[in-house]
């Protein structure tokens, strides 16, 4: 029974990761086929939703790069930011995105804090501003904490002295902290 139990457990690994990675992805095509048709009053083979969204975003991405498109979004974009509630929503996830994808990468500089003591505890993070102009806090530095399997964090200020720099990527220390210290690899280069 031990044995049985050992190959089930050992089968459930294997086929559970595949299971979910596999469920999304339908998830995803599957959700497109159903928005497209919806919006157009069309009917498409199975799997062409998604190749249309990706087709479109790499569209609209070429043409935001096109020097007469760019300030006519940015002027759209102005009026955005003036509208309670939705600038929140607006301002936060485009920060969000171009700090993770975009040019001006923030999570590029993974460190290793020393929260309290000579022994720790120690917490990964990642260096979002390294420096202030306010009287008083020119000493800190804003780390940003995400929480391992969620996609939420905290950003807490530290002295310079508490931090240690990792000799890693900001993917590899991101992969790291988002599975709880399972995957991912901290050792020196």
């Amino acid at each position: 029974m031990k044995v049985f139990v050992k190959y089930f457990i050992q089968g459930l690994l294997l086929w559970i990761p595949i299971f979910i990675t596999g469920y999304i992805i339908f998830f995803i095509f599957s959700m497109f086929d159903r928005i497209i048709p919806a919006l157009f009053n069309i009917e498409l083979s199975p799997g062409i939703g998604i190749l249309i969204v990706i087709a479109f975003v790499t569209l609209s991405g070429a043409l935001m790069s096109l020097l007469l498109v760019k300030p006519a979004f940015s002027f759209l974009e102005n009026y955005v930011y003036k509208i309670p509630f939705i600038n929140i929503i607006y301002s936060s996830s485009k920060d969000v995105v171009s700090a993770i994808v975009g040019e001006k990468k923030r999570f590029e500089h993974p460190v290793l804090v020393k929260l309290s003591g000579d022994n720790g505890p120690f917490r990964i993070g990642f260096i979002t501003r390294d420096e202030f102009n306010v009287k008083g806090m020119e000493e800190l530095v804003a780390v940003y904490f995400p929480h391992s399997y969620n996609i939420s964090g905290n950003v807490i200020f530290v002295t310079k002295d508490k931090i240690l720099s990792l000799n890693i990527t900001g993917a590899e220390a991101m992969k790291f902290i988002v599975s709880a210290g399972m995957t991912g690899n901290l050792d020196e280069k």
